[in-house]
């Protein structure tokens, strides 16, 4: 043992001396990257050892992350969600590829990857530069790698109830941030805010809390009151549960995004439909007349601001119409696989002013140039960016993954077990909202917006799949013996949460 320890412990010493003065060296150089690998180093080690946490913290950064951009005023900063999709990459699917198994799936995926693969080609073709075809592929598939990430851990509904208990949390800490925002709500827009203009209706400020501007606040409250209500229709409500959907509703009224209050509405009575106790449906309509009731004159103008949006041709076509109507002309110019990523309608194709805005004569026009105004309008809508980049072939295979999400979320929507109801109504009503706000907000990509539900669409490959004898570790689940297996009602849920079919 002796003679063992003298010789293990002088090479290990001289590996730390020698590590220690390379890592020293390369930090003269480049301190950065090598700050981030001696602090990433010891995270990542942690993830492998607790996967569902390590994703669960990755997905709180994302949410952050363009929050703390702001307030710290680093570029670095703003890569925090492109760095934790990353991570969470490395931290899921390296372990299963390391082991030899395959990789799981979920609804959708084969259709996305036909979608990404499409706007990668088209851009090699055409000759995007690398660099503007790296950043808008990462920009357009990021929440398809974190749904894939999500996927290859085997998730039940144990976990699913500890992931409300940290959306919960979530929620409370919004509604903070909104009454502090409400105190001081200068001071607030000035430190959190990416527009120094604070703007009012009738005389209360449009509220962004912890985030950077109201339509992400909006969509947020507006998710997470669909989230609450779908858990008190499916698992039971308490007066906590109903004063904590209340107050998400108040906060996505006081964002005043037009689109959020209609979708919100109209899924509010879906659900509440829904329900199966009596007085429910009843109140619901109640509770949104009196909404319409209060604030008429403002629901007024948001319509009106609506048809002016897309409809105005008092100075020339409005810039989303625009937009929309050419980025057909686009995918028909470049049939058929469409210009590439980053090339149309994408932040990477504003930041980069793409030669197709040249082209059209869009330096000229207000709101998509930043000579005539400012350039909002040319990443304030969601579809012309996905048909002019990946073309009529790439919409349609983006269409048809929702379409097998929202099938798979109808029939978790029936199911027996009350976890997979809620999964099921969670996210039907999120597709709607996600689809309405589409039209004026890029929802799926932009973030923190795509998280939630693309981090809904991974945990759906381990609810409502069909059961494969190809797939039976669970080395990844962090749960004691017996864990998921039985739910809080002592049912089973073997039948219903599953292994999916491996991927290929």
């Amino acid at each position: 043992m002796g003679d063992a320890l003298t010789r293990t412990v002088p090479r290990t010493l001289a590996v730390c001396v020698l590590a220690v003065a390379g890592l020293t060296a390369a930090a003269a150089y480049q301190p950065v990257l090598v700050l981030v690998l001696v602090v990433a180093a010891p995270v990542l080690v942690w993830g492998v050892d607790h996967p569902k946490r390590f994703v669960a913290a990755a997905i709180l950064v994302s949410i952050f992350g363009k929050t703390a951009a702001q307030v710290s005023g680093s570029a670095a900063v703003d890569l925090l969600d492109e760095l934790a999709i990353a991570a969470s990459l490395l931290v899921c699917v390296g372990p299963r590829l390391f082991r030899g198994q395959p990789l799981r799936s979920f609804p959708g995926l084969v259709w996305w990857a036909l979608y990404g693969a499409l706007g990668v080609v088209s851009g090699f073709v055409v000759g995007v530069p690398l660099a503007v075809l790296a950043s808008g592929t990462a920009l357009a598939g990021k929440g398809i790698l974190l749904a894939l990430a999500v996927a290859q851990l085997h998730w039940t509904s144990d976990d699913v109830r500890r992931l409300a208990k940290g959306g919960v949390g979530l929620l409370l800490f919004i509604i903070a941030c909104c009454v502090v925002n409400l105190a001081i709500p200068q001071t607030w827009q000035s430190t959190v805010g990416n527009i120094d203009q604070l703007s009012f209706r009738a005389a209360i400020p449009s509220l962004i809390g912890p985030f950077v501007e109201p339509g992400t606040l909006g969509i947020m409250a507006a998710l997470g009151f669909l989230a609450v209500v779908a858990w008190n229709t499916t698992m039971g409500s308490t007066r906590f549960t109903w004063l904590l959907s209340a107050g998400m509703a108040l906060v996505a009224i006081l964002s005043f995004r037009r689109k959020t209050w209609l979708g919100m509405m109209g899924s509010f009575l879906w659900l509440s439909s829904r329900a199966g106790r009596s007085g429910v449906f009843p109140a619901a309509i109640t509770a949104v007349v009196g909404i319409v009731i209060v604030f008429w004159s403002t629901l007024l103008n948001a319509l009106q601001g609506i048809v002016a949006t897309y409809l105005d041709q008092s100075e020339g076509t409005a810039a989303r119409t625009l937009m929309t109507r050419d980025s057909f002309f686009v995918a028909q110019d470049y049939f058929p696989l469409g210009a590439g990523f980053g090339r149309f309608g994408s932040d990477t194709a504003s930041e980069f002013y793409s030669p197709l805005y040249l082209e059209r004569g869009y330096q000229n026009v207000w709101g998509l140039s930043e000579r005539t105004g400012n350039a909002m309008f040319l990443t304030d809508t969601m579809w012309p960016a996905v048909l002019a980049e990946s073309g009529f072939l790439g919409m349609l295979a983006f269409l048809v993954a929702l379409v097998a999400v929202f099938r798979r979320l109808r029939r978790l929507s029936r199911d027996d077990q009350p976890v997979a109801r809620f999964l099921g109504l969670t996210g039907m009503a999120w597709i709607v909202q996600y689809l309405l706000e589409s039209t004026g907000n890029p929802v799926f990509v932009s973030p923190p917006s795509y998280i939630p539900l693309f981090l809904l669409i991974g945990l759906l490959g381990s609810f409502g799949g069909r059961a494969t004898e190809t797939d039976t570790d669970d080395a990844d689940d962090e749960q004691p013996a017996g864990a998921g297996h039985a739910g809080a009602d002592g049912r089973g849920d073997v039948a219903r949460v599953t292994h999916p079919a491996p991927v290929g």
